[in-house]
């Protein structure tokens, strides 16, 4: 439903999850590899099994939504079981608990990818095909604002001023996160509205779980769209898997403090959000596809000067700049992908681009991983040849890219996906 209403709710969620997300993402790390010695493939292995999850179920439920089911109802469920096991891993990170902590994340982070299945897709929508570049760009902006909220909240916590269980301060800064998501989540939960469908039964759902390999099928038939995910889950691959390691990078490469880690985050994160909305706005002028070419062409370049950078000065000015291609990444991606999935199919493709963006951490970590660990005699030089090692993936994404047809010489994609899109 095309509604201010609706919008705001939809904004408003992707601002409430991006705080748990960045609270876990720069303190959970640091707690469980650098506090309490796990090393960097046990950790990155978490992303792994959380991918591998996402990959038997996330088709499923994208089909049955497609077929019977709200989407909010997905996400309601989803966002439960997100906040819990984070919840639950917050409190076995206070309690110094290694083992529940880590098995807890994973399904926190599995719950948390499984969500946008269900949230991402609601931007057909919310919004006309000629705006969705534009939305999903205010959606981003939200995100990181969000991200820049979760950051400020937890300084003190890591700071050591506050704490509420006496533990490590990096382990005190996660529950508070959990909580203020879970409440912030709680207008999308509970007064988005989106049409009713009829309730199926057991037989009608059983078909559809028959019908998973059927639709894919056909799905995948339209080329755009299995190159498209094919494109996303390489240079996408690299960008996550550098996110989810870069705390570890600051505090391995360049010994910084958790106060200044939380500044230059602060930083990058302003430039996400003006990036994602400047991305947006291109893109429903210029063409999605033109402009997200545009943009893995500069992050060719950003990866290797961030990674090989020895001047402190000179990779935080990167690392800064590099915000604006964070935010311009991901917006541009998800309105491309509803331009090009067919119709009735909305769900479903956005299944497989989830999967399409979190299955790269089933791959992207592992490299990651085994370069650190196999590297060990370099000291912290292994860190920046882990960076360079996935860099490859993005040029392999641009070249499959570049045979996505062009949003802009396909005019009848309003009348085709009007019916019915985002770390």
């Amino acid at each position: 439903m095309q509604t201010r209403s609706n919008t705001f709710l939809w904004v408003t969620y992707d601002f409430a999850n991006s705080i748990v997300m960045i609270v876990f993402f720069l303190y959970f790390a640091q707690w469980i590899v650098v506090d309490r010695g796990i090393s960097d493939f046990y950790f990155n292995l978490t992303f792994t099994i959380s991918a591998l999850l996402l990959l038997l179920t996330a088709p499923l439920f994208g089909v049955v939504l497609d077929k019977f089911l709200r989407r909010i109802t997905g996400l309601r469920y989803s966002t439960i079981f997100t906040a819990l096991f984070y919840g639950l891993s917050g409190l076995s990170a206070v309690y110094g608990k290694n083992i529940p902590a880590l098995i807890f994340f994973t399904l926190g982070l599995y719950a948390y990818l499984q969500s946008f299945t269900f949230y991402t897709p609601l931007i057909n929508d919310i919004a006309h095909s000629s705006k969705r570049g534009l939305i999903s760009g205010l959606g981003i902006m939200a995100n990181y604002l969000g991200q820049i909220t979760g950051l400020v909240i937890a300084l003190p916590f890591s700071q050591g001023k506050v704490a509420l269980f006496s533990a490590a301060p990096r382990a005190e800064t996660l529950l508070p996160s959990v909580i203020l998501f879970f409440i912030l989540s709680l207008p999308m939960l509970i007064f988005f509205k989106e049409p009713k469908k009829d309730a199926p039964d057991g037989a009608r759902i059983s078909s559809a779980m028959r019908g998973v390999i059927s639709e894919t099928k056909h799905l995948l038939s339209h080329s755009s769209v299995a190159i498209f995910l094919l494109s996303y889950f390489l240079f996408n691959d690299a960008i996550l898997t550098a996110v989810n390691n870069f705390p570890i990078f600051l505090e391995q490469v360049w010994s910084i403090s958790d106060t200044t880690k939380t500044y230059l985050m602060l930083s990058i994160l302003v430039m996400c959000a003006i990036g994602g909305l400047i991305a947006g706005f291109l893109a429903d002028r210029y063409g999605h596809k033109k402009i997200l070419v545009i943009i893995l062409a500069f992050w060719l370049v950003m990866f290797p000067v961030i990674g090989l950078a020895t001047n402190f000065k000179l990779f935080v000015t990167f690392a800064i700049f590099m915000g604006l291609w964070f935010g311009a990444t991901w917006a541009v991606s998800r309105s491309l992908m509803s331009h090009i999935c067919p119709e009735g199919k909305h769900n479903l493709a956005f299944a497989y681009f989830g999967l399409a963006e979190r299955a790269s951490s089933f791959i992207g970590p592992i490299v990651w991983g085994l370069v650190v660990t196999n590297l060990v005699t370099m000291g912290n030089d292994r860190y920046r040849i882990a960076f360079l090692a996935i860099t490859g993936f993005i040029l392999l994404g641009l070249l499959a890219l570049i045979k996505v047809r062009d949003d802009r010489h396909h005019p009848s994609r309003t009348r085709i996906i009007s019916s019915g899109s985002r770390i």
